[in-house]
């Protein structure tokens, strides 16, 4: 298992997630139709209320509550919060990247070897993200593999798919910014590769407690060049002047949307926690490829673009 402890991020401006308005919906699983098809296909996403059942949910959230106090939580990897420096009084984390990072580089953390070195009152409460987990844990992967669920994601993508990438995603009071950003410049695969990412809320999901935004449409616009800033991200000014939505949501409403949709989530600015899941499929065909591919696409290097 993986032990990361994330730098310190520096505030965002506000105006980042400055939204033009709420998405609209449809309700549950039997209501996505030709007509909700056909929005994915032009937005990029669809927003599904209600898709999981209350039982499911709840047997998620029980499972990751054990998961954050367990000194071996079932996971290839676990991410905390730079928060947890301060706290702990660590020494802040300074690194010297490159625009365009290697893989190894993403991660913008120090490795620590045992979960059980940081205390636990503390660091339970300090977890951002599990990754590489619903093998181990039946109850998550009865959330990422709900059946309407994979029938919905066949029928956007037309072809049969599969899990590749699995994630709890839990941004606690103070909780860090992930920048706007498209999900397929983390991946090394080609670049027509039809990647449907799912972002199940946990708990109540709200614009204060640091929702999804998306710029609807912005798929169809292909890779965009990413900076290394607060994080692997698209350049604040490069997505001010694009339309931007919120996702507010409740327990078990879900959220699918192309790998290439720009969406980010704002710093939770409540006393909440906030809890989501996050799963990618992609098709049961599709093969990873070298990593230059993905840098060429999608790194600033050689674009004649700036940040």
């Amino acid at each position: 298992m993986n032990i990361f402890i994330e730098k310190l991020m520096e505030p965002h401006s506000p105006a980042v997630y400055q939204m033009d308005a709420e998405a609209d919906s449809v309700d549950g699983f039997q209501a996505v139709d030709q007509a909700a098809l056909d929005r994915y296909e032009a937005e990029g996403f669809l927003l599904i209320r209600g898709g999981l059942p209350a039982d499911v949910v709840a047997a998620a959230v029980t499972e990751l509550e054990a998961m954050r106090g367990d000194d071996d939580p079932g996971c290839e990897a676990v991410y905390f919060e730079g928060m947890l420096r301060e706290r702990l009084g660590m020494a802040a984390l300074h690194l010297d990247l490159p625009d365009t990072p290697s893989f190894e580089q993403l991660a913008m953390s120090d490795r620590i070897d045992a979960i059980a070195d940081l205390p636990r009152d503390v660091r339970r409460e300090l977890v951002r993200k599990f990754m590489g987990f619903v093998e181990k844990h039946p109850p998550l992967l009865a959330a990422a593999e709900y059946p309407p669920l994979l029938e919905v994601i066949e029928r956007i993508a037309g072809v049969p798919m599969r899990l590749f990438q699995d994630m709890a995603m839990i941004k606690p009071p103070g909780g860090r910014e992930k920048p706007w950003h498209q999900d397929h410049a983390y991946f090394n695969l080609p670049l027509d590769t039809r990647v449907v990412a799912v972002w199940t809320a946990l708990s109540d999901v709200t614009v204060a407690n640091g929702c999804m935004h998306v710029i609807p449409g912005g798929h169809r616009d292909g890779p965009r060049p990413h900076f290394m800033r607060r994080d692997w991200q698209l350049c604040d000014d490069h997505v001010a002047g694009d339309r931007r939505l919120a996702l507010p949501m409740e327990p078990g409403d879900l959220m699918l949307f192309d790998g290439k949709l720009p969406h980010g989530t704002p710093t939770n600015q409540t006393d909440q926690q906030r809890w989501a899941l996050q799963v990618h499929y992609m098709p049961r065909t599709a093969t990873e490829v070298g990593e230059a591919l993905r840098l060429q696409a999608f790194g600033s290097e050689g674009k004649g673009v700036t940040c």
